[in-house]
């Protein structure tokens, strides 16, 4: 018998911001002994125009997806918010059944995947996205993952809180989404954090450009801390 296959949507910011996010999930979900299909007719799942109230042209980007992925295998997502996307409201959207469609650390935890040991004494500090947490309910699997890779996965003074992406929130209340993601970074950096990992490649686009304008941490999307380590590559 094959391996299960499953479908990569590698989302718009991975795709163009940070690929080698996409590309170390693919690693992971192939270590994990899954074969990897990444349907090249994907474009995005209509997210951004949904969150804006533009139903009308999340529904035609939305469409984009539904035409590219199959329902003959699960798709794994490494992002949060796409993953809330595509599970809870493109099915609505575009009135049609839900896909099997799974947050890539919420993916590897339920199938018990084995993750490398690279990252055997280091400390990380977890952000949990606001996607993930309150609209997944996805909290204890990549920190799970973390520690199997090896890490001490240190607790942030409030994992809870925001870190001030919120799409278009942080071009609405820049000073309040910049203030939001000081005081996430200080939290890692107070409980000596060697880097801030987060599963969500919006959350990492904001915290590790303010990170590169303050305090230096580096800020990981956690396929690449599985994949590859906390090292030079953050």
């Amino acid at each position: 018998m094959g391996a299960q296959r499953v479908q990569l949507f590698a989302t718009c910011l991975a795709d163009l911001v940070f690929p080698e996010a996409a590309a170390d999930a693919e690693v992971l979900l192939r270590q994990a002994g899954f074969e990897v299909e990444i349907p090249r007719g994907q474009v995005c799942c209509g997210q951004p125009a949904f969150n804006s109230g533009h139903r009308r042209a999340a529904r035609r980007v939305a469409r984009t997806f539904a035409r590219s992925f199959s329902r003959s295998a699960p798709v794994v997502l490494p992002s949060g918010s796409c993953a809330t996307m595509v599970v809870r409201y493109l099915p609505e959207l575009l009135g049609i059944e839900p896909y099997d469609a799974w947050e890539l650390s919420a993916f590897l935890d339920a199938r018990g995947a084995a993750v490398p040991r690279l990252n055997e004494g280091r400390t990380v500090a977890y952000h949990d996205s606001c996607h993930m947490l309150r609209e997944l309910r996805v909290h204890h699997q990549p920190r799970r993952l973390l520690e199997r890779s090896g890490a001490d996965v240190l607790m942030l003074p409030r994992p809870d809180l925001c870190c001030g992406f919120g799409g278009t929130f942080s071009v609405r209340q820049p000073e309040l989404s910049v203030a939001m993601a000081d005081d996430k970074l200080a939290g890692a950096d107070a409980v000596g954090a060697e880097a801030l990992v987060t599963a969500d490649p919006g959350c990492l686009m904001h915290l590790s450009g303010r990170a590169a304008r303050t305090t230096g941490l580096p800020v990981v999307h956690l396929a690449s801390a599985l994949a590859r380590g906390i090292g030079p590559h953050a």
